[in-house]
Parts: C-alpha cells; sequence; structure tokens
C-alpha cells in the first residue's frame, strides 16, 4: 500500500513586533542574566535592537542594579526585560 502526501516549506516574513512579542509570551516568570544576555546577543543579530538598546537592557537588567535579595532577582529581571521589550514593540 503506498500513501502518498507531501510537505510543505514556506518562509513566513515576521516582523520585528510578532517576533518580541513571541518572545515575550515564551518567557517564564524568572530569567536569569545569562539568558538576558542570549536573548540581547540574538536581538543584535537579527537586527531588532541596536548597540544602544542592547545597552540598556544589559544594564537595566545586570545584578548590580537588583538591590533585592537573591532568590527575588531572576523574577525582577523578568518582569523589567518583558516591559522595556514590550515597549521597543511597533504599533
Amino acid at each position: 500500500m503506498e500513501v502518498g502526501g507531501h510537505i510543505r516549506i514556506k518562509k513566513i516574513n515576521i516582523t520585528k513586533s510578532n517576533y518580541l512579542m513571541h518572545i515575550i509570551a515564551s518567557m517564564g516568570d524568572k530569567i536569569t542574566s545569562n539568558e538576558v544576555d542570549i536573548f540581547i546577543s540574538n536581538f543584535l543579530s537579527y537586527n531588532i535592537i541596536n548597540k544602544t538598546e542592547a545597552r540598556l537592557l544589559k544594564v537595566a537588567t545586570s545584578d548590580n542594579v537588583l538591590n533585592v535579595p537573591q532568590d527575588m532577582k531572576d523574577s525582577l529581571r523578568a518582569n523589567i526585560f518583558k516591559n522595556m521589550i514590550l515597549n521597543l514593540v511597533e504599533d
């Protein structure tokens, strides 16, 4: 018995806003400093943000700025990072 079928591969053009909203939606309630660095590196690679925006994201989510107990840092970092990314989304 033969089974037929096909696979269709289609390139979709994703907008900056869709990409950022996907990142926000897929991010958990906590994020480490290392994970932020990876996101920022990816954003730069895909030209989603510029170097100035990358520096601001990095500084705002660094352990030096998050003056809360260690067990709260990753959730506070996630909130700050998500809100900053949300402000990069274009209407």
